[in-house]
């Protein structure tokens, strides 16, 4: 299977290249599908950005793992595949994992799916949601899988959705959190603990006071200024006003209390406001950052990507350091992301004075002088704020996305991260965002404002992956 999965990405990935859609700073798959973000650490200076593929179709299909590098998150390498479903432990899929480093080795994570022959829904019977680990030195050769937890090793009361393993190290002890269902149709947190990170014995459960939504998963547990962070992702949790408004949510709580006590969680916080973002995973780098990588994707969701027609879809979002001010979680692309910007002016720009930008490519930086605007950007994406709520919406770019919003008191300012087929917006230099696919023709690059705003745009250099190759066409 790992030759053959090879061996397509190798023949068919110059014809995916070609396409236009093609981002230029952004990591997409090869060919094929991509999703959740998986197994990111730091190791001898090399970033590692492992991530869901399926190369052999673009709607998705049987699962194993991609892999990106990068010393200097401009110019990276694409590895070959290596993880891949060939064993019994994960037989229906590699699924979503985590890395956490320690000694001088990568210690790797991971949900092995198997699903039995029969009739059976998978949800509550006729699955296995193993938790498999593997190990490296380098991130680039792997030890052989081996299981550390079973579906009898979980509480009773679990349905057959447990996955995507995570850990976090307190007081000399690791802990693993699992995104749950109950049978009773609950979202939960489990929590393993390990004095060794090869055995594991149940903890205890992170959940909410009342239930919200019926699974909670991606999880991911950190530390940011001592306060501990549960980022996750809610299903079934119905849409209240402009809250939720996506088919799934993401979002963080607040966690008070060592693990190895009665701990609380607070209310729930969205994290990314857009139509396109989902599964995040962080790590701690060697300067002390908290990263985080999304999805530039969302599950079942109702709209599409042209880009399947191509033999491709979806990508993963810039990386944002993370930071806590005001018991709020904020984000903005790391410093990386902003020295590639090739070129920088300024201007004030007047009411409905029409600004070409020469390309899709470009960070903008937009500080309104008027307590309401509407923007209108590239071909049809407009940003709108009035009376305290951002509007976000796309026509025909859009293919099914239309409308999102934020509620927020005031805007001072918003940086416009465009790509291609990608838009990420962050108000009041991180305080919300807001991600999101867009596919026009690239040729109408504007920015029109009803009212006076101070104006920073930066054309933006793309990534390079392998020797002096483009990660996509030159726009």
């Amino acid at each position: 299977m790992k030759t053959l999965w090879n061996q397509y990405e190798q023949a068919h990935a110059p014809g995916v290249a070609s396409d236009p859609w093609r981002l230029r700073y952004h990591l997409m798959p090869p060919v094929g599908w991509l999703n959740d973000p998986n197994g990111l650490c730091e190791k001898d200076g090399v970033t590692h950005i492992f991530y869901q593929y399926s190369p052999l179709e673009p709607a998705g299909g049987q699962k194993g793992w991609g892999h990106y590098t990068t010393p200097d998150w401009k110019t990276f390498e694409s590895c070959p595949i290596e993880l891949v479903p060939d064993s019994p432990l994960d037989k229906d899929g590699v699924y979503s994992g985590s890395a956490f480093v320690k000694d001088d080795t990568i210690h790797f994570f991971y949900t092995g799916n198997i699903k039995e022959e029969g009739d059976f829904d998978y949800i509550y019977e006729g699955r296995g949601h193993y938790v498999n680990t593997f190990t490296s030195g380098d991130g680039l050769t792997f030890s052989e899988k081996r299981n550390v937890l079973k579906n009898e090793d979980y509480p009773h009361d679990l349905s057959c959705h447990v996955r995507d393993p995570k850990i976090f190290e307190e007081n000399g002890v690791y802990y693993m959190v699992l995104g749950a269902r109950t049978r009773n149709d609950v979202g939960q947190i489990l929590v393993y603990r390990s004095d060794d990170l090869a055995q594991w014995s149940f903890h205890g459960r992170l959940e909410s006071d009342a239930p919200f939504g019926y699974m909670w998963e991606c999880p991911d547990l950190f530390e940011l200024d001592g306060q501990k962070i549960l980022m996750t992702c809610p299903q079934g949790v119905e849409q209240d006003g402009y809250r939720f408004e996506n088919v799934y949510q993401n979002g963080y709580f607040l966690v008070d209390g060592a693990l190895d006590e009665h701990t609380a969680l607070s209310s729930f916080a969205e994290f990314d406001h857009g139509f396109d973002f989902y599964a995040p995973q962080t790590y701690l780098d060697t300067r002390g950052r908290r990263i985080l990588i999304g999805w530039m994707g969302i599950p079942d969701a109702e709209y599409s990507n042209p880009t399947v027609a191509n033999g491709w879809q979806h990508a993963l979002t810039l990386p944002r350091t993370l930071w806590l001010e005001n018991g709020r979680l904020y984000q903005f692309p790391i410093v990386e992301v902003l020295d590639l910007k090739r070129t920088e002016r300024s201007q004030k720009l007047q009411a409905g004075e029409t600004v070409d930008i020469g390309t899709p490519c470009f960070h903008a930086t937009l500080s309104p002088l008027t307590d309401s605007f509407h923007i209108c950007l590239r071909e049809d994406c407009e940003i709108e704020y009035a009376n305290g709520l951002l509007t976000f919406s796309l026509k025909q770019s859009g293919y099914g996305r239309d409308a999102r919003h934020i509620e927020v008191g005031q805007i001072e300012t918003l940086d416009v991260f465009s790509d291609t087929s990608s838009v990420e917006i962050f108000v009041n230099g991180g305080q919300y965002a807001l991600t999101s696919r867009i596919y026009d023709n690239m040729e109408l690059n504007k920015i029109v404002s009803d009212g006076p705003m101070e104006l920073v745009v930066r054309a933006m250099d793309a990534y390079r992956v392998g020797k002096d190759n483009y990660i996509g066409s030159q726009v």
